[in-house]
């Protein structure tokens, strides 16, 4: 069995935060904002990178957003390992390969771990937990993902079935499971054998690749060859933008996970939130009256909200189940159960020549 090293993190942040426009906006997307604690979601993730058995955190990022997350982590005096710059967006799959190839150019043995910037943990601890009893089982050459003992039966998750025990507390992934209806939800709920894909991945760099180029070749050669013609300047890898252009742009899962026989997951209760809309939001943070509210409000016979506001005095009478957000001069009024539409606003917008609600 080869030797546990240390781990690299990779923080893939290259996401905009459409669905909660205009909270997140290109200049300043989610994972740049304070939505739940007074640190915001990327300084969050960082912090639990903190311990000897990491290296300094990579981003993987826009050129834009570099220049925000060094200032970032300079606030929380966070050493930076470098960051790796995404010409454009190309879903996840990409990303991996260009992480494992980071982390090779590190130590030989390089173990990944790939982590949004974007996801609430509320038990940092028994996430450390989890990633120390997942090494061992990612270095003996399995790729590794981290499923969430699931709360309720939701729909907006994707799911992961185990299958036999691998080591103790790990297994065999049976298979991975798209959004289900309700119904379907309902009765993984009640096998216990069902976890919410938290997208978070540990895995033996070299054992990435290999699977990769096996099942993703279209990712794997035009990842590579982005990240070996990078052009260098001080701690900053800016990919290039030719090669990348040629990876397929599909998530890890789909790339590689669903393929190899090499997938395992860890079950573990981390106390884990995707904030993906302002629905997620409100259910994090409501009051016992399903209230939210931040900035100069007044209300009567008002519940279910969120309502946010940076500036201007919000009234509300009578309403439910609404999302109202005031920012930078943009209103958004949104019944909850359409909260992932807000995307539809963010695309009418981005056809608008000049606008500055971007």
């Amino acid at each position: 069995m080869r030797e546990v090293g240390k781990i690299v993190p990779v923080i893939l942040s290259g996401g905009a935060g459409s669905r909660l426009w205009p909270s997140s906006r290109m200049a300043a997307p989610k994972q740049m904002l304070p939505l739940v604690t007074e640190k915001t979601m990327i300084q969050e993730t960082v912090l639990r990178f903190t311990c000897d058995m990491y290296h300094a955190p990579v981003f993987i990022c826009a050129a834009d957003h570099e220049p925000m997350i060094r200032k970032q982590m300079q606030d929380i005096d966070i050493e930076i390992g470098g960051f790796l710059i995404e010409p454009f967006a190309r879903n996840t799959a990409g990303p991996a390969v260009i992480a494992a190839l980071h982390a090779l150019s590190l130590e030989k043995d390089a173990l990944v771990l790939v982590v949004p910037a974007d996801h609430h943990i509320e038990k940092a601890d028994a996430f450390r937990r989890a990633v120390a009893a997942c090494a061992p089982v990612a270095a003996h050459g399995h790729l590794m993902t981290f499923g969430i003992t699931p709360e309720y039966a939701a729909t907006g998750f994707g799911y992961i079935r185990k299958g036999e025990t691998m080591s103790p507390g790990a297994f065999v992934v049976d298979s991975f499971v798209e959004k289900p209806p309700q119904d379907v939800a309902e009765s993984y709920l009640e096998s216990g054998e069902y976890y919410w894909n938290s997208g978070i991945f540990l895995f033996h760099a070299q054992t990435l690749l290999e699977e990769m180029e096996a099942y993703s070749p279209r990712v794997s050669g035009p990842a590579r060859a982005a990240y070996e013609n990078a052009m260098l300047t001080d701690d900053i890898w800016s990919l290039d933008p030719e090669f990348f252009a040629e990876c397929q742009s599909v998530p890890v899962d789909k790339a590689v996970m669903e393929h190899t026989r090499k997938a395992g997951v860890i079950p573990c209760q981390l106390g884990w939130h995707d904030i993906g809309s302002f629905k997620a939001l409100k259910d994090l943070k409501a009051n016992p009256q399903g209230l939210s509210l931040s900035g100069d409000i007044r209300l009567s016979q008002t519940r279910d909200c969120i309502i946010e506001t940076d500036g201007p005095l919000v009234a509300a009478v009578g309403v439910e189940n609404l999302a109202i957000i005031v920012k930078d001069g943009a209103v958004l009024v949104l019944n909850l159960d359409k909260s992932q539409d807000v995307k539809d606003i963010v695309a009418q917008l981005k056809l608008e020549d000049d606008t500055p609600f971007l």
